[in-house]
Order: structure tokens, then sequence, then C-alpha cells
């Protein structure tokens, strides 16, 4: 396993010469903390599992600018939506692992409240460490199911934003992740090659939970040959109280 990279101040001038980071982020405040929030990720995951991706050049791309990729997606909204003395605008990260994109999206946009959730109590006080550890006062972790949490009302179409990347087929990502949207929000999956199929075969889930795909998004980042792309699915209505089911009735028969 790949030690802690050995020098934060390499990684941060590394992210900040890849031609691919967007401009707004392009701020060396910013990579340093980003570069704290990747030696904690490596650190931890030598005492438990938290990734697959030990390289730190796979760390940089596959976990890093990939998140930046999504806060870049969503910065636009949150900047016109910003309004002042008025509350911050919400994210919530469903099946968060490590805590990609949340910690990126919490580093990268600190006007946005973000809340990340996994299911896993280790990954979340690795999240809410690190968190401590890079000074990103905007970010929580929050250990429960999606599917338990989601009828909870403190959380139920309480958030601005949803995001989640590599955690289930799309019909039933979107019953996990559209109940936490509040009308007129943007819950955007992070997917890879199949996802103009999944946005076909999610047609029905999106139309029953209020929700309706707005774009999809192509993107790419060095070192994966694989395409990816961003979901933008917006909710122009809210979701019926029945969902999300009990997620082994979604696997078995998903929307």
């Amino acid at each position: 396993m790949d030690a802690v990279p050995p020098d934060p101040a390499g990684f941060a001038a590394r992210l900040l010469a890849c031609p691919e980071l967007p401009q707004p982020f392009r701020d060396g405040e910013l990579a340093e903390t980003l570069a704290v929030i990747a030696r904690k990720l490596l650190e931890d995951n030598a005492k438990f599992n938290l990734t697959a991706i030990t390289d730190e050049t796979d760390v940089l791309y596959k976990h890093f600018l990939d998140s930046l990729l999504c806060a870049e997606a969503i910065r636009p909204e949150l900047i016109s939506r910003t309004e002042p003395g008025k509350p911050a605008l919400r994210l919530l990260d469903v099946g968060s692992g490590a805590g990609f994109p949340a910690l990126p999206i919490a580093a990268a946009l600190p006007l946005l409240s973000v809340t990340a959730l996994d299911s896993t109590a280790k990954k979340c006080r690795h999240m809410n460490d690190t968190a401590s550890e890079a000074s990103v006062s905007n970010f929580a972790a929050v250990t429960a199911r999606a599917e338990n949490l989601a009828h909870n009302t403190d959380y139920r179409e309480s958030y601005d934003f949803v995001t989640a990347r590599a955690v289930a087929h799309l019909p039933v990502l979107c019953e996990l992740c559209l109940p936490f949207v509040a009308p007129g929000g943007l819950f955007v999956a992070m997917k890879g090659r199949s996802a103009p199929q999944e946005a076909a075969e999610a047609e029905h889930a999106m139309r029953t939970l209020g929700g309706v795909l707005e774009e999809i998004r192509p993107y790419s980042i060095p070192r994966d040959a694989d395409p990816r792309f961003l979901l933008m699915i917006r909710k122009d209505s809210p979701a019926p109280a029945l969902y999300p089911r009990h997620f082994s009735v979604i696997s078995k028969n998903p929307l």
C-alpha cells in the first residue's frame, strides 16, 4: 500500500498545474487544504479500507479533480441563488465513503453547507476528522442509511443539491437520492460510460419521484480512458411519501 504523499506542497503544486482544473479553483490556499485531505485519506487508509486508489497521481485525478469538476457544475447555480443574510444553500452527498466528492466540494465551495451521508461509522469518523484537520468548517458527516434518513423530516426534501458517485444503478439511486432534494433543487449523479443507458432506464423512476433529466454532461480526467458524465436531474415536484422503500424492495423491484 502506498504511503502518504511525501510532499503535501508538491501535491498542491501538481493539482494547480493540472490543465483540467477549473479556473475558479486555481487557488493556492484551496490546494493546500486539499493536500491535507489527501494526506489524511492515505494515513487512514493504512489503518482501515477507505479506497482502492492509493497511487498519489490517481488520488489527485480520480478523487480530487473528479470531485472538483462536480463542484464546477454546481457552482454557477450556487452563486446565483446565494443571498446575503440568508441561510447557506445545502448539499447532501449520498454514499460518501472516504469523502468524495463531499470533502473537496466543501473545501472548494465555502458558501455551501455540505453534509456527507454514509452507513459506515468509521468512514464518517474519518470524514469528520479530516474536515477538522483541514479546517473545512462547512462540512459534517452523518452515519445513516439513505432509505431511512429520507423519511426524517429534518432531511427530507431539505437540500438544494444532492450528489452521489459510484453508489448504485441510476433507477435505484434516484429512489435513494431524489427524496432528499427540495423542489427546484438539483440531483447530480456522477456516472461512467453507462450513463446514457442508465438515464433511459431511469426515466420512470425520475418521473415517479418528481425529477426530470436536464442534462447529460460529459467530462474526462487524465489517466482514465473511460468517459465520465454528470447527470443533472432537476426536482420539479415533491416525491410521494412512500419513497424510498426498504432497500431490499428497491433492489429487487427498482422503479
